[in-house]
């Protein structure tokens, strides 16, 4: 185990993922958002970006 100074004085963030969120992996959390997400964009479409040269 690292002490608090090592991990401290690390750049990177240290995340522990709870492997009790696995359940959520194939279920369709927000599935009418992402229905009616997909209706706008299939109606509107995508915005066009500007290209910098």
């Amino acid at each position: 185990m690292k002490t608090i100074k090592e991990i401290n004085q690390k750049k990177i963030p240290i995340v522990r993922i709870d492997s009790a969120l696995e359940k959520y992996k194939n279920m369709p959390i927000f599935q009418d958002k992402v229905d009616k997400a997909n209706e706008v964009l299939r109606k509107v479409g995508l915005p066009k970006l500007a290209v910098k040269h």
